[in-house]
């Protein structure tokens, strides 16, 4: 499975995380991004969280009109079936390694996007990661499923 890395997202914490041109993504997570709540959020098994374009599509179909980035993600992904991939799954996203460790779970946050979202998102809340191999990544590289 093939996809692409359609946008990298950072913030100084909290949602919605914005875009960036490109970042060095560590164990710690991508440079530049900071969680508010690090007792829940961020740490080495949860340095990268994973969201995508086609279910960014399936919110809006059911009329919850979201931008990439919106509810925390850092990797926006593309053409990846998120829904396909497990726990310890690996992913070469750019130049860095990823391994898939924790669905994410959705929080009451998530209630400033929509009031709605924490529930309709469950099931399909995108995934948590550790980094493997650290690396540079930006919008437009290859994700592959390894």
């Amino acid at each position: 499975m093939r996809g692409i890395l359609a946008q990298l997202n950072t913030s100084n914490g909290g949602i919605p995380k914005t875009c960036v041109l490109a970042a060095r993504v560590t164990e710690a997570g991508v440079e530049g991004d900071r969680q508010t709540n690090r007792k829940v959020h961020g740490g080495s098994d949860r340095a990268i969280c994973l969201y995508s374009v086609e279910l960014y599509d399936d919110l809006r179909k059911e009329g919850i009109d979201l931008q990439p980035g919106a509810v925390g993600e850092n990797f926006t992904t593309s053409g990846v079936d998120l829904q396909a991939l497990g726990v310890g799954s690996k992913l070469r996203v750019g130049a860095c390694t990823i391994e898939i460790t924790d669905v994410r779970e959705p929080c009451a946050t998530l209630k400033k996007c929509h009031v709605t979202l924490p529930r309709v998102i469950t099931g399909r809340s995108g995934w948590m990661a550790r980094v493997l191999e650290p690396g540079f990544v930006k919008p437009g590289d290859l994700i592959e499923v390894v």
